[in-house]
């Protein structure tokens, strides 16, 4: 088996293992689940906060809760997907590569993450 197919079968692995952790266990109620430390010591909400939650309600099915915990997270998934299916499937495409990779994309998807960050903490979204 090559190298690639076990490092592949590896990470599908650990994102099932992760997904069956996050269906069963709450991050909201757990102790043992991470806490932002950005959250911790400033008080304030980085764009990540709520990930966990994120994660613990869209696999129960809970858009609405999902997009209560972290509404750009939950509208960033579909991007997400895009780069992860361009960068390591078959189904690159040359000209989506282009556009995800375009210097004006990359400072789009980082100016509404700073607009997101900033929002959330003045108006506590």
């Amino acid at each position: 088996m090559s190298r690639k197919r076990i490092v592949t079968l590896a990470v599908i692995v650990v994102l099932i293992v992760a997904a069956v952790v996050y269906f069963v266990v709450d991050p909201s109620s757990s102790r043992w689940m991470p806490r932002c430390i950005f959250l911790s010591l400033t008080g304030f909400k980085c764009p990540g906060c709520g990930s966990q939650r994120v994660i613990h309600a869209l696999l129960h099915g809970d858009v609405a809760l999902a997009a209560h915990y972290n509404a750009f997270l939950l509208g960033a998934i579909p991007v997400i997907g895009l780069y992860l299916i361009n960068d390591y499937t078959p189904l690159r495409s040359r000209r989506l590569d282009h556009v995800l990779k375009h210097p004006a994309t990359i400072a789009t998807l980082v100016a509404l993450m700073l607009a997101w960050w900033v929002l959330r903490n003045v108006y506590e979204l």
